[in-house]
């Protein structure tokens, strides 16, 4: 509209308003016009921030931060521009959006309360309520060794306020975010460079002295008890890890660490919080940085005959409620890096025996090194072909399983190893992150379903069911991830933590050596990717890069695409209930919402504005009077202000620039025979079109209605439907700009339209309504369609349609405008019956056809 009313002032000296002088007209239509600009700009932002309720994916949280800065500055603007239009009269707007912007900016930079600790504790003084303190891996092992009394290794935490000072007192925290800001976590490359140099950042800062002497205490007093030649585990143990979501695997783990190398160790374990796999995992999962402290774990290292993972129930079927026990020879990490064949039992609770039994070859272990560290060794050969559990561990094993289930009341992830002594001990126990299957994933596709495509594989163990198709692309050990590309199937020697960075690329992975208990596993099943492991000769079997479906429920892998089998799965939000889903749903709702809905109300005042949406509507209709009531200050006459008579009374009034009527200047009020405006009469012609109803459509009684507002995710206000407006139309003999709220959606029809084809142009815009976000945003993919059929550029974003033509002859321009009549008329309560995206193509297909009042009731018909 801005440009349009320049045009007036500047290039068309020929009409009777562009010769206007006066002052106060002029400054007001200024402010207006940046009133207009900073309107459209706020509701782009706000229904940007309105997607990430309906999107399934994640998003950047320092993004959705920065939109709300930019949200908040230009609902500022706002205020200033309709104060300057109105000569002060809104002062209460500028402290309404101080009060909101404030309240939305402190939930953004509040980080969780963090009480001033020890800098140590150790275990015999941990329990499950110091989560806090030393995050819920280390809180779970002290619940354990104190309460369940199990047999645990001895040891010490250290602490989510020491990682806090560490990074604060040596200004990491400053340094790491500035190397984190605007890193696009999809970009693998960049990633791993980012994080290389976080890590070599934090190896080589000194640790605070009080930290470290802490931790040199913590040592010396486990040498003094144990003797001289103990060796430590040191395993994170983040805030946040084993809670909603499990960071299998994400972080770094020390095993056989000298008491002398133990700094360097807490260190390293530290950097972990930014190991790629992490950051990429946090981010998708919805956790900020400030979200994840490190807290560290330091154990007696067990030195273990064998060692292994028990799930107290199955991961991926919700009726088999069975304990899962994987293990191997040696240090457990073979078992949850699935670097290594593992033994698997399955014990049945109803049954109260071992169900399955499987004993691979195992001919390599890991062990620990006599000086530091890990080493693969050779298993005796008269072990290699033995189960690396007798019945008396095994029995131990599900009987600390179920007394653990039952005393923390969740499904159960544990990690154990046997010593030399026969000695069962409890290293981990966390919740078992439970994925099950959509509804319709089939657990065996019959052999009718896959007709003509050969299987190149079968077997191994569901990790992850589901259907997947595509590429394969073999992963050798040092391969370079960043070369996968988008929608390929992994294939793998064996599973690995680290092809966690790359599960937003993948569709699915198989490996030939893996287990259901391992990291990777688990974090496959929270991505709902299809992975089929333990397979043995996948990487044998399977071609570089060629097109395979994998199933992973049915435990098959087919030659090319078997698109009978390909299941369309709902989309995964990995970020619903986290840290950053709650606070950004939170913060919202002092957005997003429109309280003000009737300017005729009392509470239509800045004092009743409780989100920034509010402050945008209240401006831009106090604006819109301001702009129709300029006879207070202008009595010249060049314009005349005027309501327009219709029926249904739409309650439309106009402000007429010059030749848009045809009356006397103090007319009371006009009626469309009297509308001159070229643009506005093809408008009025569409919106009282023979066929177009503006009243429910048949498919909408008032009980749905109810029912559908009583749905409606942001809680909004609602009252009766109505066609009450007010509604505002700025005319001349060729412009038009009609900006109405009809019922609960407001519409801007913007156009010029003249013998002139290069000026002619519209611009539409449409928002909003009265049932949930995802009907609104079914209506606007409605009316995107029927624009789109009319030949107009159209952007959907949500509930918000912008569309645009130019550059078109005037008969035809008048033909687009009447059209967009009969759209704001037939479309204006179909957000309540919008029930399914397949009902939007009959829609459309209706309207071009004329059928303004979609008079047949099944949209499923032809």
């Amino acid at each position: 509209m801005s440009g349009l009313l320049d045009f007036f002032f500047g290039k068309k000296k020929d009409k009777p308003f562009d010769n206007i002088e006066d002052a106060v007209f002029k400054r007001k239509y200024e402010y207006f016009k940046s009133l207009l600009f900073n309107n459209n700009k706020a509701l782009a932002l706000i229904n940007d921030l309105e997607d990430l309720i309906l999107e399934h994916k994640p998003f950047d949280y320092n993004e959705v931060v920065s939109q709300s800065e930019q949200l908040i500055s230009t609902v500022y603007d706002i205020s200033e521009d309709i104060n300057a239009i109105s000569g002060g009269k809104y002062p209460g707007l500028f402290k309404a959006t101080e009060k909101i912007g404030i309240s939305i900016l402190r939930e953004f930079v509040r980080q969780r309360k963090l009480d001033k600790t020890h800098w140590t504790i150790s275990l015999a003084g941990l329990s499950r309520e110091s989560f806090d303190q030393v995050g819920s891996k280390a809180a779970n092992l002290g619940e354990i060794f104190n309460r369940v009394h199990l047999p645990t290794p001895r040891g010490f935490g250290i602490t989510a306020f020491a990682c806090h000072q560490f990074l604060k007192q040596t200004k990491l925290d400053e340094a790491i975010k500035a190397k984190l800001k605007g890193l696009d976590i999809s970009d693998t490359q960049a990633l791993s460079q980012v994080c290389s140099e976080i890590k070599a950042t934090v190896m080589n800062t000194d640790l605070p002295e009080l930290l470290d002497n802490s931790i040199i205490q913590e040592v010396a007093e486990l040498e003094k008890e144990f003797g001289p030649d103990i060796r430590l585990a040191v395993r994170s143990s983040a805030t946040g890890e084993d809670s909603e979501s499990s960071f299998a695997g994400q972080h770094s783990t020390l095993l056989n660490v000298t008491p002398k190398n133990m700094i360097s160790a807490y260190k390293e374990v530290v950097a972990s919080t930014f190991n790629p796999r992490a950051v990429f995992y946090r981010r998708s999962k919805g956790y900020r940085d400030v979200d994840v402290l490190m807290s560290v774990l330091c154990l007696i290292m067990v030195d273990p005959v064998s060692s292994g993972v028990l799930y107290s129930v199955s991961p991926t079927n919700k009726n088999d409620d069975d304990l899962y026990i994987s293990a191997n020879w040696g240090l457990g990490v073979s078992v949850v890096d699935g670097s290594m064949p593992t033994d698997f039992w399955r014990y049945s609770r109803a049954e109260g025996r071992i169900v399955t039994r499987e004993v691979q070859p195992k001919k390599q272990m890991l062990i620990m090194d006599k000086i530091q560290g890990v080493i693969q060794a050779s298993v005796q050969e008269d072990l290699q072909d033995r189960p690396c559990l007798n019945p008396d561990q095994l029995a131990t094993l599900i009987d600390y399983g179920l007394k653990l289930e039952k005393h923390f009341g969740w499904p159960l992830d544990m990690e154990w190893a046997v010593d030399k002594k026969g000695t069962v001990f409890v290293l981990q126990a966390r919740p078992l992150q439970r994925v099950l299957p959509d509804a319709n994933d089939s657990e065996e596709l019959g052999p009718q379903d896959t007709a003509g495509h050969a299987v190149i594989l079968e077997g191994g163990m569901t990790a992850c069911s589901g259907t997947a198709s595509g590429p394969a692309y073999h992963v050798e050990s040092e391969h370079n991830l960043a070369g996968i590309p988008q929608g390929a199937i992994l294939i793998a020697p064996q599973t690995s933590p680290r092809f966690v960075s790359v599960m937003s690329r993948i569709a699915g992975i198989i490996t030939d050596v893996g287990s259901v208990t391992g990291h990777m596993s688990s974090v496959a099943r929270e991505f709902r990717i299809p992975t089929l492991v333990a397979t043995s000769n996948a990487t044998e079997r399977i071609p570089n890069y060629q097109v395979i479906t994998l199933d992973a429920t049915g435990k098959r892998v087919y030659q090319g695409m078997v698109q009978s089998i390909l299941k369309e799965t709902r989309p995964v939000n990995l970020m619903k209930d986290s840290p950053v889903w709650k606070l950004v749903q939170k913060t919202l709702k002092k957005i997003i919402p429109l309280n003000l809905i009737d300017p005729k109300k009392s509470n239509f005042c800045p004092a009743g504005c409780f989100t920034l949406h509010d402050v945008v509507r209240f401006s831009h209709e106090m604006a819109m009077r301001e702009m129709f009531n300029l006879s207070r200050d202008v009595r010249r006459g060049h314009y005349r202000a005027t309501p327009l008579k219709t029926d249904p009374d739409l309650n439309i009034n106009i402000l007429d620039l010059g030749g848009g009527l045809t009356v006397e200047d103090q007319a009371a009020e006009v009626s469309m025979d009297h509308v001159l405006s070229i643009p506005f009469r093809a408008l009025l012609r569409g919106m009282f079109h023979k066929n177009v109803h503006w009243t429910s459509p048949d498919e909408l009684n008032m009980m749905d209605f109810a029912s559908i507002v009583m749905e409606n995710v942001l809680e909004q206000p609602r009252q009766k439907p109505g066609l009450d407006g007010p509604n505002y139309a700025i005319i001349s003999g060729e412009y038009l700009n009609f900006s109405a709220r009809l019922g609960y959606h407001f519409a801007t029809v913007d156009a010029y339209c003249s013998e002139f084809v290069n000026d002619n142009y519209i611009t539409f815009s449409f928002k909003g309504g009265a049932a949930d976000v995802g009907r609104r945003t079914r209506r606007a993919a409605l009316i995107a369609a029927i624009l789109k059929k009319l030949g107009f550029r159209v952007e959907q974003k949500g509930d918000l349609v912008r569309a645009e033509m130019k550059k078109y002859d005037q008969v035809r321009l008048e033909d687009k405008i009447d059209h967009i009549g009969r759209l704001l008329g037939s479309v204006r309560l179909l957000d309540m019956v919008l029930t399914e995206d397949g009902h939007i193509s009959w829609y459309a297909d209706q309207f071009m056809k004329g059928n303004y009042t979609f008079a047949r009731l099944d949209p499923g018909q032809s």
